[in-house]
């Protein structure tokens, strides 16, 4: 979707009025607030410290973000060395949308599920259409056909408030896709707050009805997550530099356990000890 297309959706995240473009920029008609809109719109105030991504020592954390900038080569590590997915994916749930729907990723990364999506990101990365806070869209209220966020719940510090927000702008009959971690390691990408279990999920969505709610990534996954955490410490000696590179190599001699999760998952009690959930719904 080109950068037109995409601005006569927006308005302003501070007072909702709309907003006059010009060659390099968005001025808002209410409050006069002015964002970039050359390359990625940016809704960002960067001088707001509460908005700048925690920085990070680990070495696998800055390795993700120099991936980041490269979408093929992190796409195909993602899927080589991340959870193997189960489960309904993002891309199936959009399937019975009508054509011309407005469908928005909060935190995509430089994952772009299909061309019509409008990806929204704290990181000016490769496929990022809209630099924003998540917990504060540039979209009017009951605006927007489905929202997507795939494993990024886990790195707001409120949760509630995006949730908040992502009802908002979803039109009446609007749909969800949201993944969220249970039994995940840490990982700080730019943060990392919470985990949920699957009835602790479905405790968000009283406004929504449920159509669908699954595991994501499986048992498999979450024994590879922590395996790796584990030996990857036990072989450190107290030394981090020591700990990050074995866990890198544990990463990938575990990554082929992670298959069993196309078994594991369907069994009863998987659930107990997952990677991760999916929940589909549609707002009342």
């Amino acid at each position: 979707m080109s950068s037109l297309e995409i601005i006569k959706y927006l308005c302003c995240p501070k007072c909702s009025a709309s907003l006059k473009s010009d060659a390099e920029h968005l001025v808002c008609a209410g409050c006069g607030s002015c964002y970039q809109a050359s390359g990625p719109v940016s809704f960002l105030n960067l001088d707001a410290p509460a908005l700048i991504p925690e920085k990070s020592d680990s070495f696998l954390s800055n390795l993700k973000k120099i991936f980041k900038q490269y979408p093929k080569v992190y796409g195909l590590f993602y899927y080589l060395l991340g959870a193997l997915f189960v489960g309904q994916n993002a891309k199936k749930s959009l399937a019975g949308l009508s054509k011309g729907a407005l469908i928005v990723n909060l935190g995509s990364g430089p994952k772009r599920i299909r061309p019509d999506v409008i990806n929204v990101d704290l990181l000016p990365l490769p496929n990022v259409d809209i630099i924003a806070d998540i917990a504060h869209l540039p979209f009017g209220n009951a605006t927007v056909d489905a929202v997507i966020s795939e494993l990024v719940l886990e790195h707001v510090s409120d949760p509630q408030a995006v949730l908040t927000e992502m009802e908002r702008v979803l039109k009446p009959g609007g749909l969800i896709y949201l993944v969220a971690p249970f039994v995940e390691n840490f990982h700080s990408s730019p943060g990392d707050y919470f985990r949920w279990t699957k009835p602790g999920l479905k405790i968000f969505f009283q406004n929504f009805e449920e159509k669908k709610t699954g595991i994501r990534c499986g048992p498999a996954s979450a024994f590879a997550a922590v395996s790796q955490e584990f030996f990857a410490l036990l072989l450190s000696f107290g030394w981090r530099p020591l700990q990050q590179f074995w866990s890198l190599v544990f990463m990938i001699i575990l990554s082929p356990v992670k298959l069993l999760d196309i078994i594991l998952s369907k069994f009863p009690g998987a659930e107990n000890i997952s990677l991760a959930f999916y929940y589909i719904g549609i707002k009342k």
